[in-house]
Parts: C-alpha cells; structure tokens; sequence
C-alpha cells in the first residue's frame, strides 16, 4: 500500500479509536467513582510500528487520576477515596479494582458492590453480622461493628496506572507490570460517593475536533487514492 494511504489509514484507525474513548467517558459520566480515560498518539520513535516500510504511530490510552467530587450522602454503607486507591472486588473473573464505595451489607453478611461482587479486606472478602449495628470505617480503612473491630479494607495503589485495564462499571484490571501495593497516600470517607471525574463538555469539544480531525484524513486519503487511480491509469 502507498505510504501516504498508510499514514491516512492508519489515522482514521486512531482518530475512530479515540473518539470511542470519549463515548466511554460520557457514557460514564454519572458512573459513581469512575476514572476518565485519555487516549492519544505516541509521539516518540520508541512508539511508532512498522508497516509495509511506512513508520506508523500507535495508541496510547492512559488513565486520568484527578480526584472527582466527593459528595455526602450519609450512608454507612458508602465510602469514598481520597488519594490515588482503589477498592478490591472479588468477581466472577477474579480481583478486580474500582473506586466505586456504593456498598452494601447482603443478608449473607457479606460487604457487596452493586452487582453482588464481595469487597475484599486484608484477610479476604469482608463479612459483617446483619443483625448487630450499621459498621463502622476509619480513615485507614479498619471496619467495625459495635466498636468490635472485624476488618480492614484492602485499599491499592499501581505504580503504573497506565497498565490498568479497564472494564464495564468503571472496574479495572491489573495489567502486566501494574504491581498493585498496599495504599499509604489514600485515605477512607464513610458517608460519602466520589464522583466521576469527566467533564462532559470538554469531552463533547474534543469529539467536535475528533469528527473534523477524522473528516480530515479520510479527504487527505480520498485524495491520495485518485492521484494514485489517476498515475496507474496514466501508464
């Protein structure tokens, strides 16, 4: 293929891509403790893939740690994060991260997400006695429940947030090399619900400049191919 429809293929390829990605964010844009995602194209040599002899770049998607409003709701059962933790589920597909607090206590007793996924403390998935008192948490973490201490969350930090991957319900999983470790930065605030840290409207102006970036390229591809149709038809 001629380098030039190259460059352009491979544009639309990471503009459509992009524009994904802030469908994502908006869509999740109420989502309780969600984490915006960024995309954009590597810009160093180190980044670029070979194809055909044409020097092309690739994707990168990373993850915007910014803190997102905490809002108060009073409940003991919601808890937010203050710093750059997460929460650990225990899923169907194994451990998984978010910042989503919006617990409660299942009959079974267990600390449960939303979908039934049992929140994990230090010694595995924290359970609680229905009939006693609502629990208690403290900034570090550390349940209790009629003053009886019973757990203590376990609250991560990655030292590469950009090998997070990201999942449905604004979940993530641990990537190759993210090394999830114990939170020392991160403090606990029971009553209270992180929002998502998107700005819907500074994701609808990228889209805006995303759609005209891609209308760009596939003119500029557009173009190449006649030139190229007209060269061969010349011979």
């Amino acid at each position: 293929m001629n380098g030039g429809l190259l460059h352009a293929a491979s544009a639309l390829d990471m503009l459509g891509k992009m524009q994904d990605i802030r469908a994502q964010n908006i869509a999740n844009a109420n989502t309780t403790g969600y984490r915006r995602r960024i995309g954009s194209a590597e810009a160093f040599a180190s980044s670029l893939k070979q194809a055909g002899g044409v020097r092309l770049a690739t994707l990168r998607e990373d993850v915007d740690s910014s803190q997102g409003n905490l809002r108060q709701t009073g409940a003991a059962n919601d808890l937010a994060l203050e710093g750059k933790g997460f929460f650990s589920l225990e899923t169907e597909q194994g451990v998984r991260f978010t910042r989503n607090g919006a617990f409660h206590v299942h009959s079974s007793g267990d600390l449960v997400a939303s979908d039934g996924a049992r929140v994990l403390g230090e010694g595995g998935p924290i359970q609680v006695d229905p009939g006693r008192g609502p629990i208690s948490v403290d900034e570090r973490g550390n349940v209790t429940q009629e003053n009886e201490r019973v757990a203590t969350l376990r609250v991560v930090e990655f030292e590469q947030q950009t090998r997070l991957q990201a999942e449905a319900n604004g979940r993530w999983r641990a990537g190759p090399g993210a090394n999830p470790t114990d939170a020392k930065e991160t403090t606990v605030r029971q009553g209270f619900l992180e929002s998502s840290n998107v700005n819907v409207v500074d994701e609808l102006v990228q889209m805006i400049s995303g759609l005209r970036a891609f209308e760009s390229a596939q003119k500029s591809m557009q173009g190449i191919d006649r030139i190229r149709s007209r060269a061969v038809g010349g011979r």
